[in-house]
């Protein structure tokens, strides 16, 4: 059956488009526009109009895209962003006015069970007890679990586009912004570090547009496909590298950086400091990432209840 996804985030808005059998994906079509829906949402609690405007305009672009495909059922999501703003209903109409669908806004809980899912479905080491990071534009989901299902859930209210908006006034980011950063980031962690130490992980997993940006500056890859991504390790040195070398570079330098979406560039600084923070304070050595994630999650999710 060919299915499409397309998931609204805080930071971007993903389209997925394949052939699903209740276990395996194949004819793999990804791709993604950043519209930063959810920027100043933190502050304001209210999605910019302008913002709303665009990125109806690009999930109109992606449903019609899908349509063509041929895909026989056309999933859409929203989390963070849209989930925490107080005028979501609006973006909602203009989404149904545009495509005749209605968004599913799902909850953190929900959100860290379709990222799960989306990896299972991706991971060849099934024995293993994982640890999944999703770091996001608007939140940070974080889950343990294994093939008997997720033993711990929590959805952490920070993220690359949300620490960004709330904290960084200069280019290059002052020592002063990332010591508050690093504070916010300690004082939201601190308690769900205490309960995942509690678990034996065996292996962690990073999913998502930070998770990913590092491997791909680690690892100087040019062009993203899920063959040169899925499965790439970084290693605590290297993300201290990173996140060393994103300190003392402008907004305009970091786009130079090979692996380095430029329109990621000014939020990835954030992304990194929160992705160190979580890997230092749990002790866990590196991760792996994982091109498998919530579209194929969510897409599996509904997928069950058609």
């Amino acid at each position: 059956m060919k299915l499409s996804c397309i998931d609204i985030g805080t930071n971007s808005i993903r389209l997925m488009i394949a052939d699903f059998d209740g276990s395996k994906f194949s004819n793999v079509h990804k791709e993604l526009e950043m519209t930063r829906i959810g920027y100043g949402v933190n502050e304001t609690k209210l999605l910019d109009v302008n913002r709303m405007k665009l990125s109806a305009e690009v999930v109109e672009t992606y449903y019609k895209k899908s349509i063509i495909a041929g895909a026989e059922h056309v999933f859409m999501m929203a989390t963070s962003a849209v989930r925490d703003a107080v005028n979501a209903d609006v973006f909602i109409e203009m989404v149904m006015a545009k495509t005749g669908q209605l968004i599913d806004v799902i909850s953190g809980e929900l959100e860290a069970e379709v990222g799960f899912l989306g990896v299972l479905l991706g991971n060849d080491r099934p024995e293993d007890k994982l640890l999944i990071i999703d770091i996001g534009g608007g939140s940070t989901e974080l889950i343990v679990g294994d093939l008997d299902g997720i033993q711990f859930s929590k959805s952490i209210n920070i993220g690359a586009v949300r620490l960004t908006g709330a904290y960084v006034y200069n280019d290059p980011v002052k020592p002063e912004e990332v010591v508050v950063m690093k504070s916010v980031i300690t004082e939201h962690i601190e308690a769900v570090v205490s309960e995942i130490s509690a678990f034996k992980i065996d292996s962690a997993i990073g999913i998502g547009g930070t998770a990913t940006t590092i491997a791909t500056m680690v690892h100087s890859v040019e062009h993203y496909s899920r063959e040169s991504v899925h499965q790439l390790k970084v290693d605590q040195e290297e993300l201290a590298q990173i996140t060393t070398q994103l300190l003392e570079l402008n907004v305009e330098d970091k786009k130079k950086i090979i692996g380095l979406e430029a329109k990621r560039a000014d939020i990835i600084l954030a992304g990194s400091l929160i992705l160190e923070e979580l890997l230092l304070k749990l002790k866990i050595q590196a991760y792996s990432v994982s091109d498998y994630d919530n579209l194929e999650g969510y897409t599996a999710y509904q997928y069950k209840r058609l």
